[in-house]
Formats: structure tokens, sequence, C-alpha cells
């Protein structure tokens, strides 16, 4: 368009011709390498920006300068970091500056460091913005879920590895090594583990109650210098039953010792309670249960199934048996140069003649007619006692 005087005249210009798409550039560098860490002497530090080849670092030092604070620096010249080169050596380092805090949606990095966030803990919240739901946090306990603070948590992880949680729900396969210890708990089966991990025996818990054992089961040890006990109540054997010793008593006149230990063991000493017959006789009571265990707690619970009546001189002692309904004992007079030994048998008195032995039951329900429970002996029945073992 062109002026002349007052008339503007217009002109079509005509296409121009267009121009053809140039050759593609060459690819940039690759981006540096970061690296973070905290601040040393004696570390290379690099700052590879100036390389145009190879690969490249540009290395971060974090310098903590307090509970909750730490300063970042940007190394500016490859370097080793010594005492004369600190990082406020503006030469090698630029301290980066600090910012306001950012609010944002998403964080997406490749690499973070996150530090003293929130008073040196991340949190996560609850939908309502309000509840803490777990965090993170750089004290004893790192993680926890479902509190406010760890020490509330119901699940939290402690710094050396511990796991402390209210309740867990684990399935499949799960391994545990070291010791497991517990308050109460239950399982179906426990298997017995050799060292080839071949199941050898185990344990098995029927809902009906009853506990089923595989394999042999060792009761050994020892407790208080003696040999462990093993305590029940009804013992059903459908198989071979034995036993190396008997549980004995020696009575001594009016005393006796119990080998609540074994027979190779001292015996605990118990006096024996007197008493008087209708006829003006005086008798001593041998209980074949917890023998006086009211003088001396060792013998609760030990059951006697041997009498060794150890009688010195002619003078002749006189015992009511006290022995449990059905209960068996054997009653030996081990002094063989006297008839010292008398034993109540329902109302009448047994002489138990040197050298004799003989066994005693208790059957008072069973017999018939029944037997006067006033009666010294009431319920007792002897066998075997007219051999003489005559070793005088």
């Amino acid at each position: 368009m062109e002026a002349q005087g007052h008339i503007l005249i217009r002109r079509k210009a005509k296409n121009g011709i267009d121009g053809t798409n140039g050759e593609p550039g060459k690819n940039g560098l690759q981006g540096c390498i970061l690296r973070q860490s905290e601040w040393a002497k004696g570390i290379e530090y690099r700052n590879d920006e100036a390389l145009t080849s190879g690969t490249r670092y540009l290395d971060i030092a974090i310098v903590t300068t307090g509970a909750n604070t730490f300063n970042a620096y940007k190394c500016l010249k490859t370097h080793t970091s010594s005492d004369s080169i600190p990082v406020t050596n503006t030469t090698y380092w630029q301290k980066f500056n600090s910012l306001v805090p950012v609010y944002t949606p998403l964080i997406m990095a490749q690499n973070a460091i996150l530090r003293f966030m929130q008073g040196n803990q991340l949190l996560i919240m609850k939908g309502d913005n309000k509840t803490v739901a777990a965090g993170l946090v750089g004290g004893d306990y790192p993680l926890w879920i479902g509190a406010t603070t760890p020490a509330d948590a119901p699940y939290k992880v402690s710094i050396d590895g511990k796991l402390y949680a209210t309740g867990a729900v684990i399935s499949g396969d799960s391994t545990f090594e070291g010791t497991m210890k517990g308050v109460s708990g239950s399982f179906k089966n426990l298997n017995c583990i050799n060292n080839k991990g071949d199941i050898v025996g185990g344990i098995s818990f029927g809902s009906d109650g009853r506990m089923c054992f595989s394999g042999d089961l060792y009761h050994q040890g020892s407790t208080n210098g003696r040999l462990s006990r093993f305590y029940t109540n009804d013992l059903w054997c459908r198989g071979v039953f034995g036993a190396r010793e008997r549980s004995v008593m020696v009575v001594y006149s009016s005393y006796a010792y119990v080998f609540t230990k074994g027979g190779s063991v001292s015996g605990t000493y118990i006096p024996l309670s007197s008493a008087t017959s209708s006829n003006n006789e005086t008798y001593y009571k041998v209980p074949c249960y917890s023998p006086r265990y009211d003088y001396n707690e060792e013998t609760s619970g030990f059951p006697i199934d041997v009498i060794v009546f150890r009688n010195s001189g002619s003078t002749v002692y006189r015992y009511q048996i006290e022995m449990a309904l059905t209960q068996r004992v054997l009653v030996v007079n081990a002094n063989d140069s006297y008839d010292n030994v008398d034993i109540y048998l329902n109302g009448s008195k047994f002489r138990l003649a040197n050298g004799r032995i003989a066994e005693l039951i208790q059957l008072s329900n069973w017999m018939y007619p029944a037997p006067n429970t006033n009666n010294l002996g009431s319920g007792l029945m002897i066998a075997s006692a007219g051999y003489d073992n005559n070793w005088h």
C-alpha cells in the first residue's frame, strides 16, 4: 500500500516461496548426576559441568547445623576436601539459599533426601486432615501407625528392628528365627524338626481337647539338686510301665524318713503322729500320701508304696497305716532279730514278724459285710505275709 498525495492505493502481494526444514540439531549433553552426602574431610567432591563427554557428576554437601537444621552446598570446583577447603570457601562451594515452605499436591522425584520435615518427622494424615494415621520420625521408633505419637501407637518399629504390634494376622508360610516369647496362644500342630529339617515328632491339638504327642517323650534334667519330677493326676498306660526305684518311707519307731529324691539320697525327716486306742495302747499313724507335708513341704504330693520298719530292740510298736481307696503298699520288717511291728487290720493287730514282707490294699468300699469304719485299720486287707525271709 502506497500513499500518493491524499489517495491510498492498495496492491496485492504475490505469494512467497516456502522454505525447507533445516538439519536436526545435535543431541545435548547428558545432565550431571547429582550426588548428595554429608560433608567430610578426605573426600573428592566433583563439579563436571564443564566436561563435554563421559559421565559427569555434581556433588551436593550437607552440613548439619542443629537438631533440626542443616545447610546445603554445591561444589563449584573438583577438589579433595580438607580443613583448608571447608564448605565456607566460596571458591569451591556455593551455599544454597533457604526456601520458604512449599505446598504441592504431588511430588515426583527420581532421588530425594527428606530431612527435618514437620519438626524432624513426616506425618500421614487421615481423610479429615486432622488425625494422624502414621508417621516417620528420626527418633527411637522411626515408623509408627495408628496414633499421633509412637508411644501411643498400636504398631511401631524401633530403630534396632524390633516390631511392636497389638495384633497381627500373618498368612502363608512364615519363618521365625531366634527365641520366641509368648504369654498365651493357640496352635493346631507343632512339629519337632531335626537338624536336617525332617519331622521326627510333634504335638497336635484336637477339637475334643486332647493333645497328642508323636515321637519319644523325654522328661529329664534336675531341679534344686534332685531329678526333675512329672506331676499329673490320672495316668493311663496301655503299654509297658516300669520304674527304676520305688517311693519309700523308712520308719524308726516314732519317726520316719521319706525318700522323695530316691533311695541313694538322704531322706526327709518327719515325726509320726500318735494316738491312743480303746485298749489304752499308744499307736502311730503312718500316712501313705503327702506324709506330714505340714511338717515339711518336701513330702507334699509324695505317694508311698513301700514302708520299711527299722525298729530297734524288742519293744513292740503299733501302727495304723493310712491309705487311699485301692492304694497298695508293701510293708517290710527289716529287723531280723525281733518281732516288734504290729499293724492294725479292721480292729485287730497283725504282727509283722522279723524278716517278713506283706502287701496291704485298701478296699473298704467293696468288702462284704462292710467293715466298721470306727475300727483301726478299717478296710485294709493283707497278703503274702507268711514267708520268712530269714537272713539272720
